[in-house]
């Protein structure tokens, strides 16, 4: 027996020379119970079908694990996980699902070492960028909930697995040739989804998500009082940063390219190697920029535009973020009552990944984030772009942030 999903039921009856009279049909819904805790609210009026959108994406997706999908797979993944764990933070203080996740993978490096892309799953399926991913992960659970001796056991598994990595630095200090499926982003040209080489070869994008995770992991362990790890994590990531950018910064275009040759660009690329801290202040602006500008680039897709936005925020594009959401409020006028997995012609119509907006409106938009483990302290950095007001109501691991903001002429007033 096993529960099924959908949009629709078909009924077919036979009812011979008998009359049939249907006085009731009923379907109960089973799920995790995930319920929004929070509150949002803008100027904006198709917002708030946005809203319900990534909160039925997030519930459909939330059983006894986080799943990418109720109808297909099923299964705990990584890099879906990690937005939804995210996304959890900004809907409730309820965080079972986020630690038996985290856990799950952390038990999952019994087959090789690394984190496996999928788990639990009777298959074994191995990543190697998605096991980059978990250390991200275990850095935002440090942040926005407050239990470091709980981290501190999982940081244990982090530091074994990163030290895997090593095995595959080449003479010129990057990874190359790495193991098992490096999935990226669902871009059309990448086969599937893994970045320009990142298969056979040296990959920019799989070498600055590489930087990204070492970087999480100092937080992570100078948060512990680990100095001489985090110091060892730190050198680890500025070497590295330094043999990407002799690789990969192409000068004439002020970009970052994905692949040795420099015949391939992607938004995917600027991101990470902003966020990651890889290039110095002009290379920095220069990449930002052509992020904006270049029409060459790769675009990112619904899973990676997550990064993406991560990246405006760090730039004060509120603006952009906004306008990012456009995509979502055609999903509402689509009729579509959850987040699908990718543009176009989706194959799944229910993918939690695409719930990350929700995320974004509190953590960007509003602006309301850790600053610094355990949620000790909070910053507030509202993103308002085009809004005059925003509304919100963010789950503390000790109670709420609240606050009711107004915006004119380059102003903020009201009330946290």
């Amino acid at each position: 027996h096993w529960w099924r999903a959908g949009r629709w039921c078909r009924l077919t009856v036979r009812t011979a020379d008998e009359p049939l009279v249907l006085r009731t049909l009923a379907l109960d819904e089973t799920r995790y119970p995930l319920e929004l805790e929070s509150q949002f609210e803008c100027d904006d009026p198709d917002i708030a079908p946005v809203i319900r959108l990534a909160t039925r994406g997030m519930q459909m997706c939330s059983h006894e694990t986080f799943m990418d999908c109720p109808y297909y797979e099923q299964l705990m993944y990584v890099g879906d996980s990690r937005l939804e764990m995210l996304t959890t933070y900004a809907m409730t203080r309820d965080d079972r699902l986020v630690r038996r996740g985290i856990e799950l993978f952390d038990r999952s490096r019994a087959n090789g070492g690394f984190v496996n892309e999928r788990f639990p799953s009777h298959k074994p399926q191995m990543s190697t960028t998605f096991s980059m991913i978990w250390t991200l992960m275990l850095r935002d659970y440090a942040w926005w909930r407050n239990d470091l001796d709980w981290v501190r056991a999982r940081a244990v598994g982090m530091r074994a697995m990163l030290e895997l990595f090593e095995h595959y630095r080449n003479a010129d200090g990057l990874l190359e040739n790495l193991p098992g499926w490096s999935f990226m982003d669902w871009v059309p040209t990448w086969k599937v989804g893994i970045a320009p080489d990142g298969r056979f070869g040296v990959s920019a994008l799989n070498n600055l998500l590489y930087v990204l995770a070492l970087r999480a992991a100092a937080q992570v362990d100078t948060a512990l009082g680990e100095s001489g790890l985090a110091a060892r994590w730190t050198a680890r990531a500025e070497a590295t940063a330094a043999a990407i950018r002799r690789a990969f910064w192409d000068e004439p275009r002020g970009l970052m390219a994905d692949n040795l040759a420099h015949t391939e660009f992607s938004e995917h690329a600027q991101c990470l190697a902003l966020l990651a801290d890889v290039l110095p202040p002009a290379e920095a602006r220069r990449a930002s920029e052509g992020l904006l500008t270049d029409p060459n680039l790769r675009r990112t897709t619904i899973y990676f535009s997550f990064y993406l936005l991560e990246t405006w925020r760090r730039f004060g594009r509120g603006d952009l973020i906004v306008q990012r959401l456009d995509f979502w409020k055609d999903l509402v006028r689509q009729g579509l009552r959850t987040p699908v997995e990718q543009p176009g012609d989706t194959r799944s119509d229910c993918h939690a990944w695409g719930s990350h907006p929700l995320f974004h409106l509190f953590a960007s938009v509003a602006g309301i984030r850790p600053a610094e483990p355990g949620f000790r302290s909070v910053r507030i950095e509202p993103l308002p772009g085009p809004w005059r007001s925003i509304r919100a109501r963010l789950p503390h691991p000790t109670g709420q942030v609240a606050l009711a903001l107004r915006f004119e002429d380059g102003v903020c007033e009201g009330d946290i």
